[in-house]
């Protein structure tokens, strides 16, 4: 161990439904406070966790990456149980391993993968009703891929989002957007180097519209070229549907503790 502590990263999955986010914030159920004060409780350190990216409400995550520092050293396998022993049950820890003291798991991220989960009926089912967003039956999915086609590419993505910083580039790379149905659900699955905020959910909102017949396939280019709107027009798909999936980094991370 340093003089000044040792790093470690983790792996953490949880349902947002009951969370404001994941940010810290005061007077609200945030994911990353409720991680802050599990480790607090494992640990007898308050540490400053970084993320590799801030979840809007509802917005759930199967691979969230994050960093931290801690004067003791730990063994990752004790961490990891440690922190998921003071845990709620909608949040875990599912890998915990040694990271350099300046790892930062956003800047270095390579790519993101995120799904989206559409629920095409007409009876709203009561089971998975908070991670899937209920749409028409009705919807057609070959525009909708043809759409989804329209977004691989580096474009201005002003549209659809807006930078998390003041006067930033709203410019992004998508590497992969795909439309699939698979077992009664429709998932929209979008990989790319980052995401402006609202980006994704503006996308599949889009998406719906074009295959519900009420956005144009040409409105939706124009958007996706152009980086406004113009004639198109579509709601705002909602966060309970979204699902934070992965981050991949460029070097590998090693494999520590795992669940």
């Amino acid at each position: 161990m340093s003089e000044i502590g040792s790093g470690y990263r983790m792996v953490v999955a949880y349902d947002g439904t009951a969370y404001h986010g994941w940010q810290a914030q005061s007077g609200v159920r945030t994911v990353e406070g409720a991680l802050i004060l599990a480790l607090a409780a494992a640990t007898g350190e308050r540490v400053r966790v970084r993320a590799a990216g801030r979840t809007d409400a509802g917005v759930h995550a199967h691979g969230q990456v994050v960093a931290f520092v801690l004067s003791r050293d730990w063994s990752p396998p004790q961490l990891l149980a440690a922190c998921n022993s003071h845990l709620p049950e909608d949040i875990a820890v599912l890998e915990a391993d040694r990271a350099e003291l300046d790892f930062d798991p956003r800047r270095r991220a390579w790519r993101r993968t995120y799904r989206y989960l559409l629920a095409p009926t007409r009876v709203p089912s009561p089971i998975g009703r908070q991670y899937a967003w209920r749409v028409s039956p009705q919807l057609e999915i070959e525009p909708m891929r043809e759409a989804a086609r329209l977004v691989v590419g580096r474009h201005d993505f002003a549209a659809f989002g807006r930078s998390s910083e003041a006067g930033g580039s709203t410019v992004r790379t998508v590497e992969m957007a795909a439309v699939e149905s698979r077992v009664g659900l429709i998932a929209v699955e979008v990989r790319g180097d980052a995401f402006l905020r609202g980006m994704l959910r503006n996308l599949v909102g889009a998406l719906v519209a074009v295959g519900e017949g009420r956005l144009a396939l040409a409105d939706f280019a124009a958007a996706v070229a152009g980086g406004h709107r113009g004639a198109g027009s579509w709601r705002l798909a909602p966060a309970h549907g979204l699902h934070q999936w992965r981050v991949d980094y460029e070097r590998p991370l090693t494999r520590g503790a795992k669940v």
